[in-house]
């Protein structure tokens, strides 16, 4: 069951079944989740609602629904245990508190790589002043081709292994400059 506030309709409850779990999805911002894909229905206004299951448990909190011409009841939450940690947080601090590199990046697959003289990563494209990137030596145009050792060719990568993280921790970044590969030490920090 789906529970949540749609359209102001307070405490709308829906029913379904659960799809699949693990299903990553992408949202229109390009973030990408693992979520619980499930046909009960979920509209605007039961983002952040839970999700609950036959026993009343809560699973998930819902999250976004696929809209358009011909689809119906394609719905996702973030399973509960992806949660704990944000309540957790937001308990103790009144903030969810994230570790920071503070870097944009680009992913740059091989055709991009080709076309620009690069390699295969995520570009760093900007850069926050006083970050935890800047003062580590990161720079404009360096390439991130690994983190901790784990290639990765996607900003959606480097974030995923970031994340699990915990601010203060050290993450090595492999990165080509110009050709040459460094691997640079960075002590993440708390997102501003």
């Amino acid at each position: 069951m789906a529970i949540g506030n749609p359209l102001g309709l307070k405490s709308s409850v829906t029913a379904g079944i659960i799809s699949a779990v693990n299903r990553e999805v992408t949202d229109s911002d390009g973030n990408t989740y693992v979520a619980i894909q499930t046909d009960a229905a979920i509209n605007s206004g039961n983002s952040g609602g839970a999700l609950v299951n036959s026993k009343g448990q809560v699973i998930g909190i819902n999250t976004l629904k696929v809209s358009g011409t011909g689809i119906e009841g394609v719905g996702f939450a973030i399973p509960i245990n992806s949660t704990k940690n944000i309540a957790d947080q937001l308990i103790q601090y009144n903030k969810v508190k994230r570790p920071y590199l503070g870097i944009g990046g680009i992913d740059v697959d091989e055709d991009t790589a080709k076309a620009n003289n690069l390699v295969v990563g995520v570009y760093v494209k900007t850069l926050e002043n006083f970050s935890a990137a800047e003062k580590a030596g990161i720079k404009v145009g360096d390439v991130i081709i690994a983190i901790d050792g784990t290639e990765i060719t996607k900003m959606d990568e480097l974030n995923e292994i970031k994340n699990k993280k915990q601010i203060g921790d050290k993450v090595t970044l492999k990165v080509n400059r110009n050709g040459s590969v460094l691997d640079i030490v960075v002590t993440l920090q708390e997102q501003p």
